[in-house]
């Protein structure tokens, strides 16, 4: 957790960028030594001719290569990679922020902590200005959420009549964002930071991405 949070106070400072917060979970028999394993990716018959597909497909193809897998043919393959994604239609949620202001001063010379929350160690007549929440905002937005899921196969198996998942991993995010084509290459780096990862594991990922500063997509 706090890791986590180290991040995201990390991430909020970068310029130019959103962040993007996802979960990812992965169920896999991979070996630890990835390098060599020849795949092929197959559209589902809903993907084949869409542009956005080639877009998702080809940071797929990015992640797989960095990891040390081999793309070729389909006769030469050992697995094959299959992967979907979605969008919801989006929930209304109601929430609040606090805003912290000024709400006097003091007088402090010498004090321990931070300027929100210190204690004086002796008197002077300096003022210390003094921050606290003032008041509490209500938001409404609506709230969409994304998965995308990755499933590596047993090509043998396959020719077989047979599903041997080799690798399944699954990464669901919740945002503002209702454009997939935005948010879904940041999910797909999300899944492959620890890649294949521990099989059986739940994870949180929080990734910077190209959006107003200051937002969570």
């Amino acid at each position: 957790m706090k890791n986590l949070l180290a991040a995201i106070l990390l991430l909020a400072t970068l310029p130019g960028c959103a962040l993007l917060r996802s979960q990812v979970a992965v169920v896999h028999q991979l070996p630890k030594d990835l390098s060599g394993i020849t795949y092929v990716m197959i559209p589902f018959k809903e993907q084949e001719g869409r542009v956005t597909h080639k877009v998702y497909e080809e940071a797929v193809r990015q992640q797989l290569n960095a990891k040390g897998f081999r793309e070729t043919t389909v006769d030469q393959a050992q697995t094959v990679v299959f992967f979907a994604y979605g969008i919801d239609t989006g929930r209304a949620v109601d929430s609040s922020y606090p805003i912290i202001g000024p709400t006097g001063a003091t007088t402090c010379s010498t004090f321990i902590g931070t300027p929100k929350s210190y204690r004086c160690l002796d008197s002077s007549p300096w003022p210390w200005p003094t921050d606290e929440v003032v008041e509490t905002r209500e938001t409404k937005q609506t709230e969409y959420t994304r998965v995308l899921r990755l499933d590596i196969v047993d090509k043998q198996a396959l020719a077989e009549g047979n599903i041997k998942k080799l690798y399944e991993g699954k990464v669901v995010s919740s945002g503002s964002s209702d454009q997939l084509m935005k948010v879904l290459p940041t999910m797909v780096k999300a899944l492959f930071e620890d890649f294949p990862g521990q099989s059986g594991s739940t994870r949180s990922s929080v990734r910077a991405t190209d959006a107003l500063f200051g937002n969570f997509l």
